[in-house]
């Protein structure tokens, strides 16, 4: 079955946006402290729409790293710093750190080379999604742009990992779907070659975490979650008083593991199954949302998503527009 690339771009992008704005409203909070407002998340929301009428700055950099590669045809460093600068405009709803100062340096003409945080937070992987899309057809540029658009606000090499691993998870999904046969040993394999041979120790360390998640896929969605929410944080970073519990940290490698993680387990099921447990994960939810959205929106494409929860989200024709103007210029190079 040939991949239907328009609805995938479209249920890619629009799916970040779900992601981020079902799950802005629990940022900060312990999985079983949202789990005990409610019985059923579907109903909840339906009662509480109050809550959920804005995404973060997880998606606002979505759109701006979509924005930045429609005006170059690709990949521009100065388009990007260009189109990140104007996010200070939106204005950022949210924000991290390491992209917030990083930013900031590169408003007042700081060079991206001496603006960018040694952070590894999970910022640069929450945006990746349209990097992802565009270069799905050339796995080579996809990890050099993947780079690329990382170490612009993020030197770390662990925020290039996760935003690496997260692209060619979304390209090797979107010739997949829910229709199709679907290997999660390949799912694995796939990702795991494309991301060794590095010097770079940090990266080897994630490859152990994958193969990990991969053992541990019998484990239930809170199991896991604990066991994968501060993984590969070290000290002084490890949050003690978390241990034990579902509480995903914002350090890139943990973040990505649990979104990894959730999409795998629920990915059968539906998509509104998948994009509800990973913006109910805990910790920095708002960000598996959006992370976990762009992999739930890359298997199942437009046409699976439920339409309720596409007009949740702020501007969604306009979300929907700028995929489809990704799509033409993708057409347009490959």
């Amino acid at each position: 079955m040939k991949a239907d690339y328009l609805n995938k771009f479209q249920g890619t992008l629009i799916s970040v946006a779900i992601g981020d704005t079902l799950g802005h409203p629990f940022e900060g909070r312990l999985r079983s402290d949202i789990y005990s407002r409610f019985n059923k998340f579907e109903e909840f929301i339906q009662n509480n729409k109050s809550l959920f009428t804005t995404y973060t700055d997880d998606t606002q950099l979505t759109i701006h790293t979509a924005e930045a590669l429609i005006q170059g045809g690709g990949f521009n460093f100065n388009n990007f710093i260009r189109e990140y600068v104007k996010w200070l405009d939106d204005p950022p709803i949210g924000p991290g750190y390491g992209c917030l100062s990083s930013i900031q340096k590169l408003k007042y003409g700081i060079p991206w080379e001496k603006a960018a945080s040694n952070s590894g937070g999970n910022g640069t992987a929450m945006r990746v999604a349209p990097i992802g899309l565009f270069y799905c057809k050339d796995l080579e540029d996809l990890k050099i742009n993947a780079i690329r658009s990382s170490i612009i606000t993020h030197s770390h090499p662990a925020a290039s990992a996760g935003a690496v691993v997260i692209a060619r998870a979304i390209a090797y999904l979107i010739e997949r779907g829910s229709e199709m046969h679907f290997s999660i040993e390949d799912f694995f394999n796939v990702l795991i070659s494309f991301i060794s041979g590095s010097d770079m120790e940090i990266w080897e360390e994630f490859i152990e975490i994958l193969k990990k998640i991969r053992r541990n896929l019998d484990l239930s969605v809170e199991a896991g979650l604990i066991k994968f929410s501060q993984v590969g944080v070290k000290s002084p970073y490890f949050i003690e008083q978390f241990l034990g519990k579902a509480f995903v940290h914002p350090y890139t490698l943990s973040t990505v593991a649990c979104a990894i993680f959730i999409f795998l387990k629920k990915m059968k099921s539906s998509f509104k199954e998948s994009i509800f447990e990973l913006s109910t994960a805990g910790g920095d939810s708002d960000t598996i949302g959006a992370i976990g959205g762009s992999l739930v929106g890359a298997y199942y494409g437009l046409n699976k998503i439920p339409e309720d929860l596409i007009k949740l989200v702020k501007n969604y024709k306009k979300i929907l527009q700028l995929a489809e103007s990704l799509y033409e210029k993708f057409k347009e190079k490959y």
